[in-house]
């Protein structure tokens, strides 16, 4: 075997290793990615499960009323509050033309 040969022989083993390290590297910190992303994506669930819940407690009804009364002073409408359709024009006055047009 020549001197040429073995030369290139070694170069290309040397190469194959610098190779495999850097893949064995590259794939130790895709692995660490893909461990980050999915604890991201655990939170995000977690944090979607939360305020799914939080969605379903708050659009009861009850919850409503209460918020309504508590922090805006509403409570349950009374017979004066209710007017017939036809009433209205005389209650609020009368759709001018501009405003039926919009």
């Amino acid at each position: 075997m020549s001197k040429k040969a073995f030369l290139f022989g070694l170069a290309v083993i040397a190469v194959l290793i610098v190779s495999l390290y850097r893949a064995k590297y590259g794939a130790s910190e895709a692995r660490a990615e893909i461990e980050a992303v999915e604890t991201q994506i655990a939170d995000a669930e977690h944090r979607k499960a939360l305020l799914e819940a939080e969605l379903s407690h708050m659009i009861r009804r009850e919850w409503i009323e209460e918020y309504a009364r508590r922090e805006l002073g509403m409570g349950p409408p009374s017979a004066q509050q209710f007017i017939r359709p036809e009433d209205l024009d005389a209650r609020v006055g009368p759709v001018l033309e501009e405003e039926a047009g919009q």
